[in-house]
């Protein structure tokens, strides 16, 4: 049974009608002496305009109160205690006052709880739905919290698979190192039919150094103008794709090709264009188109470094095949790394090792305790700083990876010492960084703490 609904005022008339019987019965029954109950200090017929009162208001209460003195007069009139109302009234005059005082005075004091329940009541419903909307809310940002993070994990997979497949590339022998990539690129974006041809200096036709799938659109030899997609792509040292032609015109007849990206060496050169001329429909979008570009990117770095790349790296002493990088390459290195993130918000990261204010003869020492740590595919330099340095760019590497690779590289540190003084790290992400000199200014102002 719910209170609120037995508590709330139905029917003044009825209410009072059914106490006064009440009280008069129980008078008639317990008393019959003592009509109106007089006698008794306070009356029970005080409970009449009380109740109503309470219930019903201040008028009620006062009418409920005009009656239980009525109904007490009434009584002692025909129980013959009294000869003339006057009478009645001047022998009981507190009794009847009191009668009409806490009528009106319950009512009042009844109305205002009553009023003041009403709004706890409008404010705890406010509160409740306020409580609803914000549970809600919760469970929608809980949500979106979910998804988030799953698109983060998925983003966050996506990466390193990629960071693992470049790394992989720089452990290919030179003369596997072009069906390594078109192979990395069949399982990056689905290439089915595809092939890297060599670019001379020469104006003489491009020559195939390695395919995959089926060779009627690939031949062995490729003149630079067999294609305006080559042409273009040849021109403008940069990705051109079929769509993108047929927007600007018509294409010449049954243009079998795709997509053409040139690989760049360090100096800015094409020394090989990778021409797809079959992959599945549904792969042939603009963030496959974006994610071949990149590959194609850091595989022309990994092509050029296996073709000797000579005075662009020193081996470091004691360590067989570990490079050091120079001040030049290195900027380079940071553009590839850059653009990487301004066009497809891939990461990367800076990691400047230092010990500040030990003697320069230190170097060679440092050099060779750090760079047994550095990965294939990390990109070890030395910035020609005055004290001993070594700084190391993470390629596809976020925070995460890089406070990996800190820590690893302390640990080590502290096994490989003494040292002069104490390790100075420094970290450098690419977030706010517009330009290469942007990050190598950054260099000198985050520290890992």
């Amino acid at each position: 049974m719910n209170w609120r609904d037995v508590s709330r005022p139905k029917s003044i008339l009825i209410d009072a009608v059914v106490i006064a019987i009440v009280i008069t019965g129980s008078n008639l029954l317990f008393d019959r002496a003592h009509p109106g109950w007089v006698n008794l200090s306070p009356s029970p017929y005080l409970l009449l305009p009380l109740l109503v009162g309470g219930r019903y208001g201040f008028t009620s209460g006062v009418l409920a109160g005009i009656g239980a003195s009525a109904l007490v007069l009434v009584q002692q009139h025909f129980s013959g205690q009294f000869y003339s109302v006057n009478h009645a009234l001047s022998e009981s005059v507190y009794l009847h006052a009191g009668f009409l005082f806490i009528g009106g005075i319950a009512g009042e004091l009844f109305g205002w709880f009553r009023r003041e329940r009403v709004q706890s009541e409008a404010q705890q419903e406010k509160l409740q739905t306020s409580v609803r909307q914000l549970d809600s809310d919760v469970n929608y940002l809980r949500g979106v919290k979910d998804e988030l993070d799953r698109l983060v994990a998925a983003r966050d997979g996506e990466v390193s698979a990629l960071d693992t497949e470049l790394r992989r590339l720089y452990a290919t022998s030179a003369d596997d190192l072009p069906v390594a990539v078109l192979q990395f690129l069949r399982r990056q974006v689905r290439l089915s039919d595809a092939a890297l041809y060599r670019v001379d200096r020469s104006d003489g036709a491009l020559q195939r150094i390695a395919f995959i799938g089926r060779e009627a659109h690939l031949p062995a030899s490729l003149a630079r103008d067999a294609s305006e997609i080559v042409q273009l792509a040849l021109q403008r040292s940069s990705l051109v794709t079929l769509p993108e032609i047929l927007q600007q015109r018509e294409p010449a007849a049954n243009e079998p090709l795709l997509l053409v990206a040139p690989l760049l060496n360090a100096s800015g050169e094409v020394t090989a264009i990778l021409v797809v001329t079959g992959m599945p429909f549904i792969s042939f979008t603009a963030q496959t188109a974006n994610l071949i570009e990149l590959v194609c990117e850091w595989a022309g770095e990994v092509l050029d470094l296996a073709q000797g790349a000579a005075g662009r790296y020193r081996i470091v002493s004691g360590r067989e095949n570990q490079r050091l990088f120079t001040r030049n390459h290195f900027e380079h290195l940071l553009q590839l790394a850059l653009i990487a993130y301004q066009r497809h918000r891939l990461p990367s990261s800076v990691v400047i090792f230092s010990l500040p204010g030990a003697p320069a003869s230190e170097q060679a020492r440092f050099e060779q305790a750090l760079i047994s740590t550095v990965r294939a595919g990390d990109y070890a330099a030395e910035l020609g700083r005055s004290e001993p340095h070594l700084a190391v760019l993470l390629p596809l590497v976020g925070e995460r990876g890089a406070n990996i690779f800190i820590e690893r590289c302390r640990h080590f540190l502290r096994n490989t010492g003494p040292w002069p003084v104490e390790v100075e790290v420094r970290r450098v992400e690419f977030g706010h960084a517009e330009n290469v000199k942007d990050v190598l200014a950054e260099i000198d102002g985050v520290t890992v703490r």
